[in-house]
């Protein structure tokens, strides 16, 4: 018998009985019995592969040859179903895949019972006709095809017959059932991914899982084993399980244990001593002797004499080794010859006499009875000759024995080698690692002997076609030195990219190992510093081993610096030391240790019954040098105090500058907290006292900062010091970069924001990333209660919710219909990539699930962080895996979701004032502001409850008494204090209400006009509202107590309404025409004969936009006129008191000049990220007031950090580039018909129509003049020429 093979089951735990060969001598099959082979209607490609693979376990003379002859066979028919069988002509592929089976009843017998034959059956009736499946016995042969997606595989089931009929036929009824519309054949249509996971079970059970129970590694790599055997093997192969007693023991022949029972003793006597030490030889002898002569027998005398003798044999072997030849004295001066002839002998004879005794120990350890004596004594004879390098071999096995946990991955001089500051059994190493580069070619060729690497089945980015795909792993340094063969090779037609060639080193190993991981059993032993390969770590989890569970010692250092003063802190919570160093060249000194623990102590949130012991210290010095050398000095001090492991955490503005100064910080793993820069901005008088308490408050934080930290690096397992600053997008690079290997797809990171699509160039189309964020807004006067919502997870339930929108809509998810009316900038292109995505869009959603798991059931922080900036992360082109065209595609899907939320507001009958991604405000057509509110939670749970909306969250910011709503950056209102809207009761009072004024259009007016248009508008809200609340407390006085409907009814609430319209326009007749009339007149004495214009020149006027230009009293009157207009109930009157207003001025009401236009034009830089805090928002660069004439800083009031200049240059040039390549590249659209062109040279429409461009000249040239006026404001020299060059080309 030359093999016996067990198939296995692919479930844990479940025996497959009576299925078994048998084969003849001559190698023959003689018996087959419960494989898939004997059945009728199986598919044929798992026949044919069993029929090939069962002679196969015939060949070879070892387990690894038996098994490569039978991977071979697997691979080959792998091999078919992935190049979708290529090779063979349809009717054999149709042969190979088809599956058959016959009914047993008619088909109208199955009712609703669905499997493939009963599809295949009522399909088969809808070409063939009714009467084909009437009758039982009906024989279906399908196959199954991928489309459409998302279904079960019981509906996805088409008869084989429809490709025997016509092709017109076909085509038909292929395009209805898998509902595509492209060229329906065979090949595009079937489920390729359903056949191959087919093949694979039957491969799982007869190949792979077999042999990972014989311990064979997977002879089918691309076959992976199930979790559950993963488990199974590793507990074979595990040293330290637990042994069965019975696999200690061997049968032994009755005969020879009764002649060894003589030898046999109690246990008890084992370890007993006699004078220091008792053989088991004179143990076992005194039994036996107390057994059968009790008066103490000559056997028992021998025995003991038997021991003496060998007690004295290793005394004596204990003593100094010596020969004659030691004693020769030789003159080392007079005759070196001799004196090395004579060593040479002693070195020899020494050498001999330990060899012989060491052959000597190990002779007499054979027996049972001398086994304790020589392992113990062994040890101690070599003891003393070994205790200097047991040390030094201890701290290496401990590498070997113990896992590693990893604190930072540093790198060094030379290319392509990191150093590892590793954790191992308490001990801290510095290990070298070697981290190789892996990259792919995708080539067109054939393979041949000449590629360097192997080849592998994985899925390229952006739907790129996978030729022969060949991974490559070399040295950095050699990939840096054929750099331009690499270059060479792009350039080559047969190739069609080279992709993870811009995947940091430092990354590619932090995905390989992360935090913790564990030296391979193959890998040989050698010195700490003889380097390690990535290859030979093996990443384990957090949750097999722990990961600084155990309390790791800190030093914390922070430094500032200002114009040659600084500060330098370095706090010890080990040794309960603050040593804070300042420098400063006045020698002035303002800083205390009894300041600094005032501070510290006011700084700490909960007090520590360790901070009580603190010891705090100041030092000055006048230069920096001074200073770098003191705390070079404490950290050295630091050092030799505290030699385990210790981490450094520093907070400094130039962390390379500082390790230059501070040469002590190369022998601690340091990690790096982001810095402030108001940390550095040092005022002129009392800095010390600010620095100084800044210094104590980040003191106090820090071992916060390092505890979440270090549950972060657990969480993300990537190690401690190698977070980026924005830990954020970096933890969604490393888990989405994991999970994309998981999938076998291939990265595009760059660090350029632009993804590597194997280095080829896709034009600059495919990098748009400019995508207009869809805001809503209905201008108008609102009386009634109206609530702001902020909008939370919107992304997060898109992204989870888009097969549900799929459904909904019938379409592919990358569509988008124009549910939302397009905005001012919606004539930019929209390019629909988005199924160039979709794997990745996929593999993205299941990493959302899990974030989504993790924050639900274990209340994970870092996970509900994630969720929230999931859609900062996408749009953000400092991430490295950024991809617009993903981004793009997430953003249609919200789009979609968010008007379908509109929708569902709208059904609930909220009326929506404006909407955006980030908050919506409606009306809520409740007078008083308690049934506001109840209103408000009756919408919210309701909204919960849809399936739809499951994961956005809705928060209510502000109530509104009234609103005079124009956009977003032009509104006005009567706003309930916070307080008043949580309180149970509300007055409503004059104290219990804010009058907000918020008005881009007034800073067009000159300054002398503002304050009245604000009082003027303020005035028409808060006048009707007054006497509202006025009539609704009248009524409540004069209601009876014994009314059952104390709150406000529908028709009340109307007649009130129509009592505060009545009122309104009496005032507007009155005191309001009155009042404008007087400013009007005032306005045109005061600008009597300043001309028209307040602007002194013309260089002014474009450096300030917000310049007022005109007459000041005719664009106060348009200004004034269209705000009060935006109550539709009293526009009538509003237009009349507009008449005459207008003829103060001499202006028709008319006249080009008297209608009113927005004078901002508006642009909005979205996902502006602060590098402190981490907080994203949208700046409208022309409308928002505080950004105009002061420095850009991050709107969160604890941190106030400056945005980036350069960073936010650099986004504005992209921005103004691609506008620019988009205007070149647009459509030209028919005068007439609308219609983009479409043949090239035709010079009019087929309807007779002219063509002209998609955005003309002058609107493109208006976005150009509002960057420059950007650039101007805020001095990018760089924005300003490119913006100055393109507006004097055209």
């Amino acid at each position: 018998l030359q093999a016996m093979i067990l198939p296995a089951s692919k479930e844990e735990g479940i025996l497959i009985k009576k299925r078994y060969a048998v084969f003849n001598e001559d190698g023959t099959l003689a018996e087959l019995k419960g494989f898939e082979i004997k059945r009728r209607g199986e598919l044929k490609l798992i026949k044919v592969f069993q029929a090939e693979v069962f002679d196969k376990f015939l060949h070879g003379s070892t387990l690894e040859e038996c098994y490569a002859a039978v991977a071979s066979v697997a691979n080959r028919w792998l091999d078919l179903l992935d190049n979708q069988g290529i090779d063979i002509s349809d009717s054999e592929l149709l042969g190979f895949i088809s599956e058959s089976s016959t009914m047993s009843k008619s088909l109208v017998d199955y009712g609703e019972q669905k499997s493939c034959a009963v599809t295949t059956a009522k399909r088969l009736a809808e070409f063939l006709g009714d009467s084909m499946v009437k009758d039982k016995g009906l024989h279906c042969q399908y196959i199954v095809a991928r489309e459409p997606q998302g279904t079960p595989v019981s509906e996805r089931a088409v008869p084989v017959a429809i490709f025997e009929t016509d092709a017109e036929v076909a085509k038909f009824y292929l395009r209805k059932w898998c509902k595509v519309s492209t060229e329906a054949n065979i090949r595009f249509i079937l489920d390729w991914s359903y056949y191959k996971q087919r093949l694979s079970s039957a491969i799982q059970k007869i190949i792979t899982i077999p042999a990972a129970m014989q311990k064979i590694s997977n002879p089918v790599p691309r076959v992976l084993h199930p979790d559950w055997l993963h488990k199974k093997v590793r507990e074979k192969d595990d040293r330290f399980r637990q042994r069965k007693l019975r696999d200690m023991f061997s049968p032994l022949n009755k005969d020879m244990g009764m002649h060894n029972l003589n030898g046999t003793g109690d246990i008890e006597d084992l370890l007993t001593s006699d004078k220091g030490l008792r053989k088991t030889t004179a143990s076992h002898g005194f039994n036996i002797g107390k057994e059968n002569h009790p008066n103490g027998s000559p056997s028992a005398k021998a025995s003991l004499g038997h021991c003496k003798n060998q007690q004295k044999s290793v005394i004596r072997s204990n003593e100094p080794l010596r020969d004659d030849s030691a004693d020769e004295i030789v003159d080392r001066s007079t005759d070196y010859q001799g004196w090395l002839e004579a060593r040479k002998r002693k070195w020899k004879y020494v050498r001999e006499q330990k060899k012989r005794r060491r052959l000597g120990a190990a002779a007499s350890s054979e027996g049972p009875s001398n086994n304790l004596f020589s392992a113990r004594n062994v040890s101690q004879l070599h003891g003393n000759s070994r205790n200097r390098s047991t040390f030094f071999q201890k701290q290496e096995l401990s590498l070997f024995r113990s896992h590693w946990q990893i604190i930072q991955l540093a790198p060094s001089t030379l290319p392509g080698r990191f150093f590892a500051w590793v954790v191992a059994e308490g001990i801290m190493f510095k290990i070298p690692i070697n981290v190789p580069r892996v990259f792919y070619l995708n080539s067109k060729a054939p393979i041949t002997d000449e590629f360097p690497g192997r080849r592998v089945k994985k899925i390229l980015p952006h739907g790129k076609p996978s030729f022969n795909l060949i991974e490559v792993v070399t040295s950095e340094e050699q990939f840096r030195a054929e750099g331009r063969k690499l270059a060479a090779h792009l350039a080559e037609p047969d190739v069609e990219g080279i992709y993870e060639t811009k995947i940091p080193l430092e990354l590619n190993a932090i995905l390989q190992i992360g935090c913790v991981c564990k030296v391979d059993k193959s890998a040989k032993k050698r010195n700490i510093q003889d380097g390690w390969d990535l290859a030979e770590l093996q990443m384990k989890t957090t949750a097999e081993f722990s990961y600084l569970e155990q309390t790791v010692s800190f030093f914390y250092l922070y430094h500032s610096v200002s114009e040659g003063r600084a500060v330098y802190v370095m706090y010890f919570p080990t040794s309960l030391r603050v040593h804070a160093v300042v420098i400063n060249p006045f020698r002035n000194k303002e800083l205390s240790p009894v300041f600094l623990e005032k501070q510290f102590r006011d700084a700490c949130q909960t007090p520590d019954p360790l901070h009580e012991n603190l010891t705090f210290q100041v030092d000055y010095h006048t230069s920096m040098d001074a200073g770098s050398k003191y705390v070079q000095r404490m950290l050295l001090e630091y050092r030799q105090q505290h030699p385990g492991p210790v981490i450094g955490i520093i907070e400094c503005p130039k962390l390379q500058a500082i390790r230059e100064s501070v040469r002590a910080l190369d022998d601690f793993p340091c990690v790096t907290i982001p810095c402030n820069a108001r940390d550095n901005n040092y005022q002129a008088l009392g800095w010390q006292a600010t620095a100084g308490r800044t210094s104590m408050q980040r003191c106090a934080a820090s071992t916060q900062w390092f505890n979440e930290r270090i549950s972060l690096a657990r969480y993300a397992h990537v190690p401690l010091g190698n977070f980026e600053l924005d830990w954020l997008l970096f933890t969604a690079d490393v888990f989405f970069s994991r999970a994309l290997h998981d999938q076998q797809q291939v990265l595009w990171i760059s660090d350029d924001g632009i993804p590597d699509l194997g280095g080829t160039y896709e034009g600059d189309i495919c990098f748009a990333d400019e995508v207009i964020q869809p805001a809503l807004t209905y201008p108008g006067a609102y009386r009634r209660i109206s609530v702001e919502l902020k909008i939370h997870h919107l992304a997060v339930n898109s992204l989870l919710k888009s097969s549900q929108v799929d459904e909904m809509e019938g379409g592919s998810i990358g569509n988008f219909e124009n549910d939302i009316p397009p905005g001012p900038n919606a004539t930019e292109t929209d390019y629909n990539d988005a199924s160039l995505c979709l794997p990745a869009f996929q593999v993205l959603k299941q990493l959302i699930q899990r974030c989504i798991s993790d924050a639900v059931s274990s209340g994970n922080v870092f996970a509900d962080a994630i969720l929230q900036h999931l859609y900062r992360w996408l749009c953000s082109p400092r991430s490295r895996l950024h991809d617009p065209a993903l981004h793009r595609l997430l953003h249609n899907v919200m789009k979609k979701v968010f008007a379908l939320f509109l929708a569902e507001f709208r059904k609930l009958g909220a009326n929506v004032i404006f909407a955006n991604f980030s908050k919506i405000i409606i009306d809520t057509g409740k007078v008083d502001l308690p049934s506001a509110r109840a209103y408000c939670d009756s919408l919210l749970k309701t909204l919960q409850t849809r399936d739809l909306f499951e994961w956005i969250e809705l928060e209510p910011l502000h109530y509104w008494h009234s609103l005079l709503f124009m956009d977003q950056y032009n509104y006005g209102g009567i706003q309930a204090k916070t307080q008043n809207v949580t309180s149970a009761d509300s007055s409503d009072g004059d104290d219990d209400i804010d009058i907000v004024s918020s008005w881009n259009i007034a800073e067009y007016l000159p300054k002398a006009t503002q304050d009245h248009f604000v009082l003027i508008v303020s005035e028409f809200l808060y006048v009707p509202w007054k006497y509202m609340k006025e009539q609704v407390a009248c009524r409540a006085a004069m209601r009876d107590d014994t009314s059952c409907t104390p709150s406000i009814t529908i028709m009340a609430a109307e007649n009130l309404e129509g009592q505060v319209v009545d009122y309104l326009r009496g005032q507007i007749g009155t005191y309001f025409a009155e009042k404008l009339l007087t400013i009007v007149s005032d306005i045109l004495l005061h600008f009597k004969g300043k001309g028209k214009s307040e602007s002194v020149g013309p260089s002014n006027s474009e450096l300030d936009p917000h310049l007022h230009k005109g007459n000041a009293a005719l664009e106060f009157i348009k200004h004034i006129c269209a705000v009060l207009a935006l109550d539709q109930n009293v526009q009538h009157d509003i237009l009349r008191m507009r008449k005459n207003l207008l003829k103060l001025v001499r202006v028709k009401e008319f006249a080009p000049e008297a209608q009113f236009q927005d004078p901002c034009a508006s642009f909005i830089l979205p996902n502006v990220i602060c590098s402190y805090c981490n907080d994203c928002r949208d700046l409208d660069l022309c409308r928002d007031s505080t950004l105009q004439g002061h420095e850009w800083r991050c709107a969160v009031p604890q941190c106030g950090q400056p945005y980036h200049r350069e960073e936010m240059e650099n986004a504005l040039l992209q921005i103004v580039r691609q506008r620019e390549r988009l205007y070149h590249l647009q459509d030209l659209v028919c005068v007439r018909c609308r219609q983009v062109k479409a043949a090239h040279v035709s010079e009019q429409c087929n309807c007779g129509g002219s063509f002209r461009c998609k955005e003309e000249a002058p609107q493109f040239l208006g976005k150009m003049r509002v960057f420059l006026n950007v650039a101007v404001s805020q001095k990018f020299e760089l924005l300003q020429d490119c913006v100055r060059w393109i507006l004097e080309v055209r």
